[in-house]
């Protein structure tokens, strides 16, 4: 009995090793989210969260909520940052009537450039 067990043991490891071993897993499927670096949040504090992030409008919100950016997958995010770079670079973000309100908030295209540059940098290729 004790030996048919310990059979069992091993047949079981070597089936779980083959199957961890022939899995690809590529290192950003292994982490599961990117914090948004430090260049990137002062650009979105000064030009984004008024609306993208809590107690934000709620429309924007549905786009992209910045206050709840971890709970998103690695997936998510590389989607979410790749429709900011796209919105930023066609000036449709932030809105114009939130840019003659306030023009110290509109993105430079230094600004821009780093956002987009980000947003590359989290692209998930799948297999």
């Amino acid at each position: 009995m004790k030996k048919s067990k310990m059979i069992l043991i091993a047949i079981a490891s070597v089936i779980s090793f083959t199957v961890v071993m022939n899995y690809p897993v590529s290192a950003q499927s292994v982490q599961k989210t990117k914090p948004i670096p430090d260049d990137v949040l002062a650009i979105a504090k000064k030009s984004c969260t008024n609306c993208h992030a809590q107690p934000g409008k709620e429309l924007a919100l549905l786009h992209v909520n910045l206050s709840k950016w971890d709970t998103y997958t690695i997936e998510k995010q590389a989607s979410k940052a790749t429709a900011m770079c796209n919105m930023i670079s066609e000036g449709k973000m932030p809105p114009k009537e939130f840019k003659k309100k306030n023009p110290d908030f509109v993105l430079t295209k230094e600004e821009i450039k780093t956002i987009c540059d980000w947003s590359a940098s989290i692209q998930v290729t799948k297999k």
